[in-house]
């Protein structure tokens, strides 16, 4: 997956997805994507994990995105002024 990040203070970042790659987010972030990305919301790891969630501060559901068919795009928009940052979980 490569992304770019785009504007200052309503930032947009832009996903670029290999072809049966995956991406999971929390629900209500995404503003648009290409017509071959396929959604499905779950729990993703049951009903104890979507508890761990809740009561952490997190959505029960997650989103499940995949690129089918070949390449695909998909955006998230900041809802309120600020900035997204890159980092790397190593």
């Amino acid at each position: 997956m490569r992304y770019e990040i785009k504007g200052d203070t309503l930032p947009v970042v832009i996903c670029y997805l290999e072809g049966g790659e995956k991406m999971i987010t929390e629900g209500g972030g995404m503003s648009w994507m290409s017509p071959n990305m396929k959604m499905e919301t779950t729990t993703n790891g049951g009903i104890g994990k979507a508890f761990g969630r809740m009561f952490s501060g997190e959505h029960i559901f997650q989103n499940i995105y995949t690129a089918q068919g070949g390449k695909g795009m998909i955006a998230f928009a900041s809802c309120f002024p600020g900035s997204i940052k890159a980092f790397e979980i190593g």
